[in-house]
């Protein structure tokens, strides 16, 4: 006879075969992935984005610019140097043409030429400094060898027109450009000369006959040892530290001089 199988043994095997069920995951949450590697991390040189290499590109291209305009302010500028090196050297020989010329007038015999020249050397002083110690020795040994002190000087006696001239290029250059060169006029016969104002600083004046109008002319420092300043206007003169040894003063006008 056969058993019937009891509902109490059906319901345990039923037990068994329940899986167990996962945990409960929270709401809200997610897994964890699992991250990938970047390319720097594994080793291999990162690519730059888009952006990164436009940016990269307008750099290159603003150094470039710049090396470009340095080039270019660096080329005009030594082009200018050259230019103005050209000039400069066309200039000096300009002024040693005129010099050249000035000195070869001085020497002629015609009254005119000679007046021109020496207005010329006059004004290449002006126009080139570094040229007036060459043209003070030009204009004292012009003076000295044109208008020697007399052994009769002539009373009343006026120097001729291009030893005034001469005279008065001196008397009115700027001495700061002298350098170590001084007028040196001794023995010169300057009677009745127009020198007022003169620049005569450390001048060389032994000698001289000087009964010239000298009003307001700086003679300080000057040589005026053995001069002869019979008559001469000196109102307002500068004769301090000037060597007045032997020199003649007769009926010189003093009045304001500072000695």
């Amino acid at each position: 006879m056969a058993t019937t199988p009891s509902r109490g043994s059906g319901r345990a095997r039923r037990r068994t075969r329940i899986t167990p069920r996962r945990a409960a995951v929270p709401i809200g949450s997610r897994a964890p992935r699992r991250r990938t590697r970047t390319s720097r991390e594994a080793g291999q040189p990162a690519v730059p984005a888009p952006a990164d290499r436009w940016t990269r590109i307008q750099q290159a291209a603003g150094t470039l610019a710049a090396l470009g305009t340095l080039a270019v302010i660096a080329f005009t500028w030594l082009s200018i140097q050259q230019v103005n090196n050209e000039h400069a050297l066309t200039r000096e020989g300009q002024v040693t043409d005129r010099y050249n010329a000035a000195v070869s007038n001085i020497g002629d015999d015609s009254l005119e030429v000679r007046l021109g020249g020496i207005y010329a050397l006059q004004r290449i002083m002006e126009d080139s400094p570094r040229d007036q110690p060459a043209i003070v020795n030009v204009l004292s040994t012009y003076i000295r060898s044109h208008a020697a002190k007399p052994k009769k000087p002539t009373p009343g006696r006026e120097p001729d027109s291009d030893i005034q001239a001469a005279a008065t290029a001196l008397a009115t250059r700027n001495s700061d450009h002298d350098g170590t060169v001084r007028v040196d006029l001794h023995g010169a016969d300057l009677r009745g000369a127009e020198l007022t104002g003169a620049d005569l600083r450390g001048a060389s004046l032994t000698d001289a006959d000087l009964g010239a109008n000298l009003t307001g002319a700086d003679l300080r420092d000057a040589n005026l040892t053995g001069a002869d300043l019979t008559g001469a206007f000196l109102h307002g003169a500068d004769l301090r530290d000037a060597d007045l040894r032997d020199a003649n003063l007769t009926g010189a006008n003093l009045s304001g001089a500072k000695r």
